[in-house]
């Protein structure tokens, strides 16, 4: 079963893409930037799924990707933005910093899931 690591500070957030996918995926949460870093050196997972706004942590999402790229084996791993941040402008941001996609909040299961087999194929 692929793995994939959902890093979410949002409690709600997380239990709704865990919902989506947990009958087809193995879901891990990660709640913080922290908890992030540790799980990949620990676990190597298929596809990573990266809130942006991490509330008033050390890093956001853009930065937090910047750190998973430099480990061994998540150089060229997808990592998809999860993000409320949904313009033009914005997607094009976060696809030229490095995120292989976006996928807009509030989530859409259906949307969810064709992007996760998208990334996984």
């Amino acid at each position: 079963m692929k793995k994939i690591l959902y890093v979410e500070d949002d409690t709600i957030s997380a239990l709704i893409v865990e919902k989506f996918l947990k009958n087809k995926y193995e879901i891990m949460i990660a709640k913080d930037e922290d908890s992030c870093l540790q799980l990949i050196s620990e676990l190597q997972f298929d596809l990573v799924l990266m809130d942006i706004s991490l509330g008033d942590k050390k890093m956001g999402g853009v930065e937090l990707l910047k750190q998973v790229r430099t480990k061994p084996g998540y150089k060229q791993l997808k990592i998809v933005a999860v993000t409320a941040f949904s313009l033009p402008q914005e997607k094009k941001y976060f696809l030229e910093e490095g995120f292989d996609a976006l996928i807009s909040k509030p989530i859409q299961e259906e949307i969810l899931t064709t992007v996760v087999m998208m990334m996984l194929s």
